[in-house]
Order: structure tokens, then C-alpha cells, then sequence
């Protein structure tokens, strides 16, 4: 009888050289609970800037330069919560931490509810006046351009203030798939093309799907979504009920026509963008198919299923990659971009900002993370395998973004895009 693969390891046992350093943020859990106590507080302190922006440019410039510092500190403070929580969903303990940052969120945002609909209460010409008289407030023009853009959305300070202590009700769904999908699901074995039974997860997924047995597979394939399937309801109604209907019901709130144009308005994006997307990709799909025919072909086989688009056309090629030989490999293919952004970038491996291996309980896929007092940090759910190679290059990517970003960019001008 084949024997089973030994299952993913608990967070503990992971090296602690392949963990992230979050005490770089905090030192201890206890540090966190204190600055949590600090910021609660601070919250107090916008009191005295309602309803007197109307008195001069020095309370507006005030106004937002200590929004600047309650929004950092409470991203530092959502950083180190989430990534603890990310790292283990089924720990208590940063589930309730992930939970208080959450909810200090919407405490901060209801009490700054107010100073969007305060902003767009003085006159374009007195805006236009604060910004000539006051050299430290031309900072956030940008800021104050784009309240000026969102105009038409934006409600009553009342109304303003409801929807900021609604957030998280109607996020909540959000962190019922995260839960669903990190913490409670729970896959079955799969023969590997060796005989192997395997204990199948979200990141050993691919490496079934690059096998060139063509049973393995589709047995990994249909364990997925049969698991995925099992709960379909479930999963359906979270999204209808708790994505969509929300979605539908802030783009109707705010004057929108369209779920999509609020979604598209936020980045300040047409929606003739989004269609012209939508047409160039389907101006596209011969190209597509003829990919996917000559794919059938060289697989030689009858039929080309979803399961057969990851495993190489190539054969006898050794296409897996160590970590250790990742680096490496990102490190020679980058050499173009210079000395300081390599430098920079080998801090990433030699100062833990990524947290490398799977284990019980992790988050499922791969981001980078950080907040603008922060070094950027990433998750990895590492195989050795050519896609993950591509995936730490990508999420790199967005890490030195980040640090250059805000190394050189006020954080009113900080925003990151991602396309």
C-alpha cells in the first residue's frame, strides 16, 4: 500500500528563517494592546476640528495631518493583526486581535465621517484660496481634488457617519470565505504520478496540475471542486448575499448607476476603459484557441480539459526551483535594475519580510502586504515549482514599489495602484 504523505505542519514547526518579522512592527503582542489604547484616544482629538473648517486654511491643514497620522498608525496596527491572523487562521487569539483592529477601523472612520461632507461644504474659491495661502497644505491637493471629484457620492455627515459604523456588518462575508477557505476546508489524499497518496492543499494544488499524468490531474481537479462543491450553497449565498446585494446597495446609495461604476469610479476610471478592456480581449481569443489546439496537440490527447493547462508541453525538462534557488534566480534576472533596488531587494530575503512555507490553518495564495511606516512584507505558500518562481518575482515587484513609494512620496500622494 502506498503511504501517505505527511501533512502540512503546524505554524510552529515552520524555521523560523522562513517566517516573517513582524516584531518589526511590534515587538510583542503586548506592545500592539498599547498602541491600540493609544489610538483609541487619539480618536477624541478630531472633536475640536468639527465644524470649523470654514474658519481658515491652518484647521483644514491641521485636520489632515493628524487623519495622516491616525490612518498610519491604525495601518501599522491592521498590518501586524492581519498577517498574524494570515498566518495561522485558526489561532483565537489573532482571530479576536484581527477582529479589534478591524473594529477600531470602524471606529476611526465613523469619527472621520465627518470631514469629507465639512470639506465639500466650503466654497471651490475658498479651497483654491486655502491652498495659495498655505505652502504646507498644497501637499494634499490631490486629496482635496478627488473629494472634490466624488461630490456627487458623497452624503450628509449623518448619513456619512452611518455608513462608517455599518462597514463592518457589511464586510463581515468577507471574512466568512476567509474562514471557510483557510480554516475549515479541508481536502482529501491524491495519488501522485509515483503512487504517492498526497495530502492535497490550496498550495500543492498546482504542482498535481503540472504532473504529465494526465489521471493525477484530474483527480486533483475533481478533489478540489468536489470539496469546493460540497459547500456550493453556502459559498453562493455568501457571495449574493453579502458581496453583491452590498455592492448594489452603496452604488444605489451613493447616486451611482451601477455597481460596476462605483467599483470603476474609486480609481477614477471611465467606464468606456473597462469596456474597451472587455473588447480587446475578446479581439483576442483566436489567439487564445489556437493556443489551447496546439496545446491539445502536443499532449496528444483527445480531449484538453482545465486540468491540462499547467502541465508543461516540454518533456524532460527539471522545471522546480528550491527557494534558496529562487533567490538566485530573481537576483541574476533583475541585475538590470542596479545596484541600490537589488540591494534593497536581498533585504527582503536577509531581514524576513516574506513568510515562505505552507502550513495548518494559513492563508491560501500569495500577496504583499505592509503599511507606510512598514517594511513591505509578502506571503508565500512555497512549492518547488516554476510558478511559485513567478509569483515571488510578482509580489516582489509590488514590495519595491512599495518601499520606493513611500520612501520618496508623502503619504497623501503614497496611493499604490496595482494592475
Amino acid at each position: 500500500m502506498a503511504k501517505a504523505q505527511k501533512s502540512l505542519p503546524a505554524r510552529e514547526d515552520i524555521p523560523k528563517e522562513l517566517t516573517w518579522k513582524l516584531e518589526d512592527i511590534f515587538a510583542s503582542d503586548q506592545e500592539w494592546e498599547q498602541e491600540w489604547t493609544k489610538v483609541k484616544e487619539l480618536l477624541s482629538k478630531f472633536d475640536v476640528f468639527q465644524g470649523t473648517l470654514h474658519k481658515g486654511s491652518e484647521n483644514l491643514y491641521q485636520l489632515l495631518q493628524l487623519q495622516d497620522q491616525v490612518s498610519d498608525r491604525l495601518s501599522r496596527l491592521y498590518t501586524y493583526a492581519h498577517m498574524r491572523y494570515d498566518q495561522d487562521t485558526t489561532n483565537s487569539f489573532y482571530q479576536a486581535m484581527n477582529g479589534k483592529a478591524e473594529n477600531l477601523i470602524t471606529q476611526a472612520s465613523s469619527t472621520m465621517s465627518f470631514i469629507t461632507p465639512e470639506i465639500l461644504k466650503l466654497d471651490v474659491s475658498a479651497l483654491g484660496q486655502y491652498l495659495d495661502e498655505h505652502e504646507g497644505l498644497r501637499l494634499y491637493k490631490h486629496t482635496l481634488d478627488e473629494i472634490n471629484r466624488q461630490r456627487p457620492h458623497v452624503l450628509s455627515e449623518k448619513e456619512e457617519a452611518l455608513l462608517a459604523e455599518a462597514s463592518e456588518v457589511t464586510d463581515n462575508p468577507s471574512q466568512t470565505f476567509s474562514m471557510l477557505n483557510n480554516a475549515d476546508l479541508t481536502f482529501p489524499t491524491v495519488e501522485d504520478e509515483n503512487g504517492n497518496q498526497v495530502d492535497l492543499t490550496h498550495g500543492r494544488y498546482i504542482n498535481f496540475l503540472e504532473s504529465k499524468d494526465q489521471q493525477v490531474r484530474q483527480n486533483a481537479f475533481k478533489a478540489m471542486y468536489d470539496t469546493y462543491g460540497s459547500l456550493k450553497n453556502t459559498f453562493a449565498s455568501t457571495l449574493q448575499g453579502g458581496v453583491v446585494k452590498k455592492d448594489n446597495f452603496y452604488a444605489k446609495i451613493r447616486n451611482y448607476d451601477s455597481a460596476r461604476q462605483a467599483a470603476l469610479n474609486k480609481n477614477n476610471i471611465p467606464e468606456k476603459v473597462y469596456d474597451n478592456l472587455i473588447e480587446a480581449i475578446h479581439e483576442g481569443l483566436p489567439l487564445l484557441q489556437r493556443y489551447i489546439a496546439l496545446r491539445k496537440k502536443v499532449l496528444d490527447i483527445q480531449e484538453l480539459h482545465m486540468y491540462d493547462l499547467y502541465t508543461p508541453l516540454v518533456k524532460d525538462i527539471d522545471m522546480s526551483f528550491s527557494y534558496e534557488q529562487a533567490q538566485t534566480t530573481i537576483t541574476e534576472a533583475l541585475q538590470p535594475l542596479g545596484d541600490d533596488y537589488l540591494n534593497v531587494m536581498k533585504r527582503a530575503f536577509s531581514e524576513r519580510w516574506i513568510d515562505v512555507e505552507e502550513n495548518k490553518g494559513k492563508r491560501s495564495g500569495a500577496y504583499s502586504s505592509g503599511a507606510y511606516s512598514t517594511n513591505p512584507y509578502i506571503l508565500m505558500n512555497w512549492q518547488d515549482n516554476l510558478n511559485n518562481l513567478f509569483t515571488l518575482t510578482h509580489e516582489l515587484g509590488h514590495s519595491m514599489h512599495s518601499y520606493y513609494t513611500h520612501k520618496h512620496q508623502h503619504t497623501a500622494m503614497g496611493t499604490i495602484q496595482s494592475l
